[in-house]
């Protein structure tokens, strides 16, 4: 069971994000933050990926193989820090875009979370 907390825009959609480590963002880092709107991190992230493929690609040698264990080393840095801050960025990102934090719950998974915010008696805002 994971703790999730809950978020409730105004037009009544509901979000819930699992309180820590983020195996998604982690993962799928770039594609990750701009499938959940974060636009500017996502964009910017596959922008630095983008020209560090194409300095990797322009190196060989003794220092294509020491830029390129620089750039493996990065990136793996990079998933890191996606999964320890990815929850936590995209709560930021819902009340950037009007959502309200609601409460906490306790679930198997996302669907899960938002189900029983819902049973508990917590009605949307479009009720």
């Amino acid at each position: 069971m994971n703790q999730y907390k809950i978020f409730e825009h105004p037009t009544g959609e509901i979000e819930a994000i699992k309180e820590g480590w983020s195996w998604p963002a982690f993962f799928f880092n770039s594609i990750w933050a701009l499938v959940k709107k974060m636009w500017v991190l996502g964009g910017i992230l596959c922008a630095v990926f983008f020209v560090l493929g194409w300095i990797s690609g322009l190196t060989s040698g003794g220092t294509g193989r020491t830029i390129n264990a620089l750039i493996w080393i990065g990136s793996f840095a990079v998933s890191v820090v996606f999964g320890l801050n990815g929850n936590s960025w995209r709560e930021t990102n819902l009340e950037s875009r009007g959502y309200k934090f609601k409460t906490t719950v306790t679930a198997e998974t996302p669907e899960g979370a938002i189900a029983l915010f819902i049973e508990e008696g917590h009605p949307t805002s479009k009720d």
